[in-house]
């Protein structure tokens, strides 16, 4: 494991992350779900599941950069909608970028130039209901069926950086959806290892009854094709087929740090750098994380 602190942290140690944006009437659609569920509560838990895949507002870029005006931008249509791809360079080895939750997948262009310094083509996608791809919802099957259309057009892959929900998606389609990938080194940055507690995190806001929640835990393993907690990559051992770096901030205060060292304690070829004072959105930003990733998806 390694440690790097930001020069800057002294002064953002009381500032909260604040992008994702909740959803402020998640108490009041509790109450209209457990009214719902009083006479069915299978009607009640699919309202629920589909409140949960609905990111929002989608997150735009109100300002223009180079870097984002040098993207050559196309779109790829799938079965699970219009997916917008963002390519720059044409070096022989090809990166996707995996935003996360709420985001965008020009949100880690940052890396990009390191990468094509280094020989990379790098991708970005923008996840089904974020960005400028089509619909308004997402789940983790979606995103990851999305990923795995994007390596088929796009690909193949021998390599992703990923942010957040994107790396789970990112493992749940190596594991559980059969495909030629090739992907063999993963950056993880401020991963969580359980979709199961972010799951049980909404029940609790939305103070449904327990009967909803025992349905919609059912739904949602129909759905997955497996039980929830089959898809914690801390349990996946050597599905994914791939060397893992994360880089994680001991001040992520959306994510605790104590997830990475889950995932990084359970995975067979998983590394761990503890970073300081970068929260869970600006770690992509330090030009020393660009340089570990690289230095990583280069094979050193």
């Amino acid at each position: 494991m390694m440690d790097a602190q930001d020069p800057g942290a002294s002064a953002r140690k009381t500032r909260p992350d604040q992008e994702v944006r909740p959803l402020p009437a998640l108490p009041w659609i509790g109450w209209i779900l457990k009214g719902v569920g009083f006479f069915s509560p299978a009607l009640a838990a699919r309202w629920l599941i589909w409140i949960f895949s609905f990111p929002g507002r989608k997150a735009r870029h109100y300002r223009e950069d180079p870097l984002l005006q040098s993207a050559n931008r196309d779109q790829v249509e799938t079965p699970f909608g219009r997916i917008r791809t963002y390519t720059w360079g044409n070096g022989g080895h090809r990166v996707l970028l995996l935003h996360g939750w709420q985001s965008r997948g020009t949100a880690l262009r940052y890396v990009v130039p390191s990468l094509m310094e280094a020989g990379f083509c790098v991708v970005a996608m923008d996840a089904p209901g974020h960005g400028e791809s089509s619909g308004c919802r997402m789940s983790l099957d979606t995103y990851a069926g999305a990923i795995r259309d994007i390596d088929r057009a796009c690909g193949p892959f021998e390599a992703a950086v990923t942010h957040s929900i994107g790396a789970r998606a990112l493992a749940f389609a190596l594991a559980f959806m059969p495909h030629s990938w090739q992907i063999h080194r993963i950056v993880m940055l401020s991963v969580p290892a359980s979709v199961t507690d972010i799951f049980e995190e909404f029940f609790r806001q939305t103070k449904v009854s327990s009967a909803i929640v025992a349905e919609a835990r059912k739904q949602a393993r129909k759905k997955l094709g497996r039980p929830l907690e089959e898809t914690e990559i801390h349990r996946m051992g050597n599905r994914l087929g791939a060397r893992v770096l994360i880089i994680h901030d001991e001040m992520d205060d959306v994510v605790p740090i104590s997830e990475a060292e889950r995932i990084a304690g359970a995975l067979p070829e998983a590394s761990l750098i503890r970073t300081s004072g970068f929260g869970h959105y600006r770690l992509v930003k330090d030009s020393r994380v660009w340089h570990w990733i690289t230095d990583f998806l280069r094979g050193s």
